[in-house]
């Protein structure tokens, strides 16, 4: 489990610091996935044909292609090639509140709803438009963010946010999102994904309410790099730990890690510092 798993690094929320930037957090490999597949559909783009949107975006008719069946989570990561608002508010609205979900969260788990988030959608899109006969095709990340824009309304319903420099609390984008989707929904012809906007917002409820948690369906990045040192790692050893120890071991590298959360590092002692290293 990593630092940004553990409860008493989601106390509270980290909106006001959302704007750090780090590079192995999830909402940015989802930025730049985003991003480097909007430039690629410009680079290769002629004649009015988006080749990398339509290697990527989803259509009624994979439901019934197998070899297809990818497109579910694909579609996430392409945008619109003939708006660059598609691409911009998604991603804008990813970074300041996506970074204190998945702080909220941790990273593994923040991977695990947003991936989920989306595919709930491509699911959706296809028994919905298949339903209804629509040939219409989607792309675009929208399903996951308003996933993630949902579960941060839920979480803290009364944090201050700006919408358009307005302050508002979150609650009211919160209505403001439901309302859009659910009470005046686009119209009819317009280019918007509704029923996966709806399929987000339904998944962020049912997570939330449902107190769900995904952890225990993919193995743990601890788990893998278990398994890793066992089969390749050298095999003899001039000691092995028992498991009280472990554990001891374990609770003792917590508490030091709390400490350092609420007093900062200067707060340990040689002794603690010397056993961190270790």
């Amino acid at each position: 489990m990593g630092y940004q798993d553990r409860s008493y690094y989601r106390d509270e929320p980290a909106f006001g610091a959302a704007g750090r930037w780090e590079k192995k957090s999830p909402v940015t490999i989802i930025i730049i996935l985003c991003s480097a597949v909007f430039l690629a559909n410009l680079v290769f783009q002629r004649g009015g044909q988006s080749p990398v949107v339509e290697f990527l975006e989803l259509k009624p008719s994979d439901a019934f292609k197998p070899w297809f069946w990818w497109h579910i989570l694909s579609y996430g990561f392409a945008h619109s090639p003939y708006s660059f608002g598609h691409l911009f508010f998604n991603m804008i609205s990813l970074y300041f509140i996506g970074r204190t979900v998945e702080e909220r969260y941790g990273w593994g788990e923040f991977w695990r709803f947003y991936l989920g988030a989306i595919v709930v959608g491509g699911l959706t899109f296809l028994l919905v438009r298949n339903l209804t006969n629509s040939n219409a095709t989607v792309v675009g990340a929208s399903g996951g963010v308003l996933a993630v824009t949902m579960l941060f309304v839920f979480n803290y319903p009364r944090q201050e946010i700006f919408l358009f420099f307005f302050p508002i609390p979150a609650w009211v984008l919160g209505v403001i999102i439901v309302v859009t989707n659910f009470v005046f929904p686009p119209a009819r012809g317009m280019p918007v994904a509704h029923d996966v906007h709806a399929a987000g917002i339904l998944f962020a409820a049912a997570y939330f309410y449902g107190n769900w948690n995904f952890s225990s369906i993919t193995p743990s990045l601890d788990s893998w790099r278990i398994w890793r040192r066992r089969t390749f790692g050298p095999k003899l050893q001039a000691y092995v730990e028992d498991d009280a120890t472990v554990d001891r071991e374990a609770e003792e590298a917590d508490r030091l890690l709390n400490k350092i959360h609420q007093s900062g590092q200067d707060s340990l002692t040689r002794k603690e510092k010397a056993f961190l290293e270790r």
